[in-house]
């Protein structure tokens, strides 16, 4: 007897495409639907959050991957599959048994700034607040513009609070109330006295927007006549920290982000540091580190040129608020393996157990029209290799230290003929097997198009033809690519002289402005005992790859500049980090043990922006214009509209909403740019 929901075809085994199928084969799925079915390119899953294990077992990521403690969405999500699979009675020797081995909390981040010739780091510390993320009774709208604004004027206050007079570098940033006995009087009083009056005016309902933001005019000039922001980098820092804060709360009640029925998305069509300065944050504030670090965690420089900031003003000061207000336990949480390992395999071995089908290999090349143009008729792949005799499903996962994990390269035993590592790019030999039409009606009734972005152009050129709504999509929210960069090292971090283990620091030297401390991953890998790296350190930054390019060299050259861009800066820059590795002005290369770059110049790896402007053009979830097709990813318009885990996750619960009939919001947490 055919099911009410038919067949689902899921095109694309990223996040968004993972966190679809989990919604859709909650249990009694199999009386709603014939068949869930995920169709991968390659062998692994995870899409931009994929990682595999090489040589010696060491974790190669895509990229750098920090979970923020804001994610109710993916947490709930992750939560759920570690309970589902019970690994406490299923598999009692694994090494990661729950979702609090597989994260742990990374409270200090940092931020790098350019002061007296040399580079200084900005410490800071957050408090751990209640809960955790994810919790069952959560709902994630603990923070509305509203409570964004009084949060935000007590921030300024409690740095106040934790100012300690060491000189310059010494600055401790936190948002805890305890005032440190060195801390200067006079100028946290002077501090203090104008902020409070801000506050008072801010929450004086009587008082009209326009009234509350001439209130902290005159307090912020205060402050301004109080500190030596030119000779104390302590003061400076301050003076940037108010001069933004003050800037975003004036800005908020100015533009009455408040009650307007648009919420943030109202100034989504401004960049956001241009919409700072017109609400009187200093043009200091657009060069120091403090905002440099936020556009750098989101790539958000147009073409990858730092000369070229590019954010939407809404969607930035909505993530501000999410990132410092609305975290639980943690600000920044991060993984104790690869992100395939303990997020993506975690969640392929509950599907499976659920009864969803993964068929690998399976390279989407286009989606075709009915007649009448209202359908997704018929999707054609190439199926990449044929499985070996007696092989039904390929089984993407090897175990290394106890661990569920993918290899860097196909499972060549379970395979007909060679297995090239090139199956995952766009650029790839295309050598198939076979091609495949799927057929409405027949293999699927529901369509659930999850893959990147940057890939959209090459596989719905018919639906891009068809409709403006798709082609406006493309052309406006814009990609740019990526580079990563992982370091093994033969010291442990103390003797390379970093002091600060599991620290993130951004804002730093290009093209690899962030950088993570990430030793407690090194338990996961299998090193000789004769060479067994002691520390290892993560990097990330954009590229400069525009795309579409024509160029028959695009692959080759961009390679090459990477790799050389890595060298140099591994040679010049990586002192601020590691002193003591430093000789005569050169890193010593012998204490590398190994060295593992990512590239991430395939459209379907780019990362996806939110440029001014872009905001409007992007299509929700179920608004793909055919009636069985939905949409998945982080490029779709979920109201979140960044790039990053959690806006996959959203999307891939919308899609799978749009499905089943549900509401666009049914079970998802969190608030949202309307």
């Amino acid at each position: 007897m055919r099911r009410p929901g038919g067949k689902v075809a899921i095109l694309g085994g990223g996040v968004a495409g993972l966190s679809a199928a989990w919604r859709l084969s909650e249990p009694g799925w199999q009386n709603r639907f014939e068949s869930i079915t995920v169709y991968q390119r390659g062998w692994r899953l995870g899409g931009k959050g994929a990682s595999s294990r090489g040589v010696h077992g060491r974790i190669e990521e895509h990229g750098l991957h920090v979970w923020l403690g804001s994610y109710e969405n993916a947490f709930a999500l992750l939560r759920e599959c570690y309970t589902e699979l019970d690994r406490d009675t299923t598999d009692p020797t694994a090494p990661i048994r729950t979702w609090r081995d597989a994260l742990i909390p990374a409270d200090n981040p940092a931020l790098a700034e350019q002061w007296g010739g040399g580079w200084q780091m900005w410490f800071g510390t957050h408090p751990v607040t209640p809960g955790l993320p994810g919790d069952p009774q959560g709902t994630g709208r603990e923070v509305s513009a509203a409570t964004f604004v009084t949060q935000a004027l007590q921030l300024g206050m409690a740095f106040v609070e934790s100012l300690r007079d060491a000189g310059p570098g010494a600055l401790v940033l936190s948002p805890t109330s305890h005032r440190p006995a060195a801390a200067p009087l006079g100028l946290a009083t002077v501090v203090a006295r104008a902020l409070t009056a801000a506050m008072l005016a801010v929450a004086d309902r009587d008082l009209r927007p326009d009234s509350a933001v001439a209130v902290l005019n005159p307090a912020l000039e205060a402050i301004g006549d109080s500190i030596d922001r030119e000779n104390r980098l302590d003061h400076r820092r301050l003076w940037v920290l108010l001069s933004l804060v003050v800037a975003v709360v004036r800005g908020i009640l100015a533009d009455h982000l408040i009650t307007h029925p648009n919420g943030f998305r109202a100034i989504n069509d401004e960049e956001f540091g241009d919409w700072v300065v017109r609400h009187g944050g200093h043009p200091d504030v657009l060069q120091s580190p403090l905002v440099r670090g936020l556009y750098d965690l989101v790539f958000g420089y147009r073409d990858a040129d730092p000369d070229q900031p590019a954010v939407a003003a809404g969607v930035m000061t909505f993530l501000l608020g999410q990132v410092l207000f609305g975290y639980k336990g943690s600000l920044f949480w991060k993984m104790t393996a690869g992100m395939g390992d303990v997020v993506i395999a975690p969640l392929y071995q509950a599907l499976r157990r659920r009864g969803v089908v993964f068929e690998f290999f399976h390279r989407l090349d286009a989606l075709h029209l009915d007649t009448r143009r209202q359908h997704v008729e018929a999707i054609t792949m190439g199926r990449q290799v044929a499985l070996a005799d007696g092989v039904e499903h390929y089984d993407p996962l090897i175990t290394i230290r106890g661990l569920a994990v993918f290899p860097a390269e196909p499972r060549a035993e379970q395979l007909v003929g060679d297995a090239r590592r090139d199956l995952e790019s766009h650029f790839g030999t295309r050598d198939d097997v076979e091609k495949r039409v799927l057929r409405r009606g027949v293999d699927f009734d529901h369509a659930v198009l999850a893959v990147s972005l940057g890939m959209v152009p090459t596989v719905a050129d018919e639906l891009l033809r068809d409709r403006v709504e798709w082609r406006e999509m493309t052309t406006h929210v814009r990609t740019v690519a990526t580079q990563g960069m992982q370091l093994w090292l033969r010291p442990d971090e103390k003797t390379l002289g970093w002091e600060r283990p599991g620290a993130t620091v951004t804002a730093y030297q290009r093209p690899f402005e962030t950088f993570a401390s990430m030793p407690h991953t090194l338990w996961a890998e299998e090193w000789p005992a004769d060479d067994r790296p002691r520390s290892v350190a993560y990097f990330c930054g954009s590229l400069p790859a525009p795309w579409p390019c024509d160029s028959a060299c695009y692959t080759e050259s961009l390679t090459q500049r990477a790799h050389a861009d890595a060298t140099d800066f591994v040679d010049r820059h990586l002192g601020v980090y590691f002193p003591n590795a430093v000789h005569d002005g050169r890193f010593a290369r012998h204490l590398l043990t190994s060295q593992h770059l990512s590239v991430n110049i395939d459209p379907s790896d780019r990362y996806v922006q939110s440029v001014p402007g872009s905001d409007k053009y992007r299509l929700r979830p179920d608004e793909s214009g055919y009636d069985n097709l939905v949409l998945a990813g982080d490029w779709t318009d979920t109201g979140i509209n960044a790039g990053c885990i959690e806006a996959a996750v959203v999307s891939g619960l919308q899609a799978a909403n749009a499905v089943a009939g549900r509401g666009r919001h049914h079970r998802i947490r969190g608030y949202y740019m309307p």
